[in-house]
């Protein structure tokens, strides 16, 4: 039996706890520690039978780990994965990599000095459901890429709003629900040159909006607008539509649509659209349906990936800079949003 990588999860919140459960089933990895300061933390370790630390150092000094998996909140993302970089300890990291560029700058630095890898933990790359699109796009099938659709709209019941940071700059659908999407979106179609938004609160009227309209031009030549709301009672967004997470109901709709010269595509319940022989809206068009069934296995893909980048056989699919180039769209989205007008990326 091949030995399994040792890894140590920090932060122990809601994913790092689902870092815990895609360790267990892992065939590639055994859970080391885990770091937190949280005393249920503690309770956690004892009952999975690993060893508990309070700090990473107390971690690094004892009993060095294979990897880590960094879960903290975004404030601590760089003193604790500059710590493991600095051992040699490579870091799957959650996302944002930071809350800010010039954090996200000094992580990636530690990566590149200490020659040490850094993975960015956007999951939804480890999807076969997506890595059969990026396929389809990346072969021609559907053309030349001409615009793209993309649809957040959820609804948050009140008890969401009990904590009250969510009511306040950075608590809205933008800053909690646009990340993965900005990650997915350019895996996917390319580098952006351009973001326009505009956002709206007039529906529960709180200080942090509740809806917004995200216009990407994408380098290629590229079109795609991403609409994101959390009050509209819809089917349609990610988290209902792909199946990863059991806490979410499953619609089996759709929440990217991406259109090319040969075809169209959408997904998550996948359908690739198409004319037989002449291409015309008056040619009767066909879809078939690809056979890939829905995917709850993507954050144990992810832990996989990340034994197999440890392990030599791969590179990490999600790099530092794909992090910061995320951050970056996500602060020209804010921007625009405030002014209303084109920003440039750098």
């Amino acid at each position: 039996m091949k030995k399994k990588i040792k890894i140590s999860v920090v932060g122990i919140g809601l994913m790092g706890s689902q870092h815990l459960k895609a360790i267990s089933i892992s065939k590639k990895a055994k859970l080391h520690s885990i770091v937190d300061i949280n005393h249920k933390s503690k309770l956690i370790a004892k009952k999975l039978r690993v060893p508990f630390y309070k700090t990473s150092n107390d971690l690094i000094k004892n009993n060095k780990p294979d990897a880590v998996i960094v879960a903290t909140p975004n404030q601590f993302h760089e003193k604790h994965t500059i710590s493991f970089l600095n051992a040699k300890i490579p870091v799957l990291l959650e996302k944002p990599i930071s809350s800010n560029i010039k954090k996200a700058q000094k992580i990636i630095n530690s990566s590149k000095k200490n020659k040490t890898h850094l993975l960015i933990g956007y999951h939804r790359r480890h999807n076969s459901i997506v890595s059969n699109v990026k396929k389809k796009i990346q072969t021609g099938k559907i053309g030349k890429i001409v615009a793209g659709n993309v649809m957040c709209w959820l609804y948050k019941n009140k008890q969401w709003f009990n904590e009250k940071w969510r009511i306040k700059k950075g608590g809205g659908p933008l800053g909690i629900n646009l990340v993965h999407d900005i990650d997915l979106i350019c895996y996917l179609l390319g580098p952006v040159d351009y973001v326009q938004a505009s956002s709206s609160n007039k529906i529960r009227k709180y200080k942090v909006e509740d809806t917004a309209i995200v216009n990407f031009s994408f380098r290629s030549g590229a079109l795609c607008t991403l609409s994101v709301s959390d009050t509209i009672v819809a089917p349609w967004s990610y988290e209902l539509t792909a199946g990863e997470n059991p806490a979410y109901p499953i619609t089996n709709q759709s929440a990217y649509y991406i259109g090319g010269t040969k075809g169209s595509i959408q997904f998550p319940n996948l359908k690739n659209w198409y004319n037989k022989g002449e291409r015309s809206w008056w040619k009767p068009i066909y879809h078939k349906d690809m056979n890939i069934r829905l995917s709850r296995y993507t954050l144990i893909n992810q832990i996989n990936h990340l034994c197999d980048v440890v392990n030599g056989k791969a590179k990490p699919k999600v790099t530092g800079e794909d992090g910061l180039q995320s951050l970056k769209i996500f602060a020209a989205i804010l921007k625009s949003s405030k002014s209303g007008k084109k920003i440039k990326l750098n």
